[in-house]
């Protein structure tokens, strides 16, 4: 499905990602883990095309990733949250989810553009699957609030159903339940189970060791620019934060 080769990264003369061998498989959940500053959401920005490697070779489902730009590679099947969050705060819930389908004309228009300007006479079809994916992510009674006025754990939740949205085949989940309580936090691991029963695959960074062991069939640490990888979070944790507090 995806395959890193050989990547190399160096950022203001420190080695970020040295030689990094990566093969993620379908409809699993793989957590990537390792200190601050190690380099993984430079690794995700590679992924997503937000960044280029100073070498090595990128491939999901037999296409090379860094010829695309990140708007090409959204398209072939892999997308992304952010710490940031980038919810459009000024539309609602609904809308928010509506321009990150696919193939929705309205998409490029409106977020090149101030968004109150929207055309909120939505195609029927995109009406209906959006009602579907907020019922999914536990905000259908939100779904009319201004996603800048509701909780930081429902911004949380609306960046996953954006990411749903787009029908991804590989999603990248960049600390998914970080600053949320134990209620999201739970909410979020249903949806996550939910997407891998549903034939979708999850690379995510976090630090929340129970999360992580409950979502997690595989565990990548990266360190000094090299990656070692664990078929558990009890083998991790025997391993490695034996000898290495990282949190």
């Amino acid at each position: 499905m995806l395959f890193l080769k050989n990547l190399h990264l160096a950022y203001e003369k420190k080695n970020l990602l040295n030689g990094v061998n990566i093969e993620l498989k379908r409809n699993t959940v793989t957590s990537l883990l390792g200190p601050n500053g190690a380099g993984k959401t430079s690794l995700f920005n590679i992924i997503s095309g937000f960044i280029k490697p100073d070498q090595g070779r990128i491939s999901f489902n037999n296409i090379n990733l860094l010829k695309l730009s990140p708007s090409e590679i959204a398209k072939c099947g892999i997308t992304r949250t952010f710490q940031d969050l980038r919810i459009i705060k000024e539309l609602t819930v609904k809308e928010n989810i509506v321009l990150s389908f696919k193939n929705n004309p309205e998409e490029n228009i409106f977020r090149a553009i101030i968004p109150k300007f929207i055309n909120r006479n939505f195609d029927k079809k995109f009406e209906i699957k959006a009602k579907k994916i907020l019922e999914q992510v536990n905000l259908s009674d939100v779904e009319n609030k201004l996603a800048g006025k509701i909780s930081y754990g429902q911004q949380k939740l609306l960046t996953l159903g954006c990411a749903i949205a787009n029908e991804p085949e590989l999603i990248l989940l960049d600390e998914p339940v970080a600053g949320i309580n134990i209620i999201f936090q739970e909410q979020i691991k249903k949806i996550v189970d939910s997407l891998k029963q549903a034939g979708m695959s999850i690379l995510l960074i976090d630090h929340n060791a129970e999360f992580i062991d409950s979502v997690s069939d595989e565990i990548l640490f990266l360190n000094e620019g090299n990656i070692t990888k664990f078929q558990n979070y009890l083998e991790f944790k025997e391993i490695v934060l034996a000898d290495f507090e990282y949190y």
